[in-house]
């Protein structure tokens, strides 16, 4: 079948732009229009056009729990180590946040003031937040507001409420946690015992290496 004879969708460019970035789209944002990507997406029919369509760029179209990304066909090993290095950035947030009493979860809502006051009264916190390496601000809710700021352009947060500055999680959050499960089990020392087997292998990293 020639491309021109799939008959895809209308938004198979702004969905492509989307993914093509190492973004997401999850079921439960709102912005954009991203619920609505996420629903064609997920038609059968669409899903299976669009992918025979991507593969011809050389993208797989990949579907997580509630959310779609893209991984590159055949990528040189050597970018998936470095996605896997600029990952590291995520694992003291995603450490940060399940700290807290008030537990991030997908479909959750908080504000940076929230967590900011959680970890200025409790030293732990304090400590986990110190050691995330990305932020110059030494004031707490400006560092949280950076967290959030980064994550939202990764497509993991959304900033529901600019007045009350309050961000909702998105269904795409639970692909961190499953990255960094990954990394935890290949970290144990059974892990692919007597095998050729390496964690570049073994899991698509969908994080911009620069």
């Amino acid at each position: 079948m020639k491309i021109e004879d799939l008959e895809l969708p209308k938004q198979t460019h702004e969905i492509f732009n989307i993914l093509a970035r190492g973004h997401f789209i999850s079921s439960n944002g709102t912005k954009d229009g991203m619920g609505r990507l996420y629903d064609i997406l997920n038609d059968p029919v669409n899903f299976e056009k669009l992918q025979d369509y991507f593969n011809v760029l050389r993208y797989k179209i990949e579907k997580g729990n509630n959310y779609f990304y893209f991984s590159k066909l055949n990528e040189p090993p050597s970018i998936t180590e470095k996605k896997l290095e600029t990952f590291e950035k995520y694992i003291d947030i995603i450490d940060l946040f399940a700290s807290l009493d008030n537990k991030i979860t997908i479909g959750s809502r908080f504000r940076p003031s929230e967590i900011a006051e959680e970890c200025n009264a409790n030293v732990r916190l304090k400590q986990k937040l110190a050691k995330i390496p990305l932020y110059r601000s030494e004031n707490f809710l400006n560092k949280i507001r950076e967290i959030c700021d980064m994550l939202t352009r990764d497509s993991f947060l959304e900033l529901e409420d600019e007045n009350t500055e309050t961000y909702k999680v998105l269904d795409a959050y639970s692909y961190l946690l499953d990255i960094i499960n990954a990394i935890t089990i290949f970290g144990q020392p059974n892990y692919s015992e007597n095998t050729n087997d390496n964690l570049s292998d073994n899991i698509d990293i969908n994080i911009n290496p620069n």
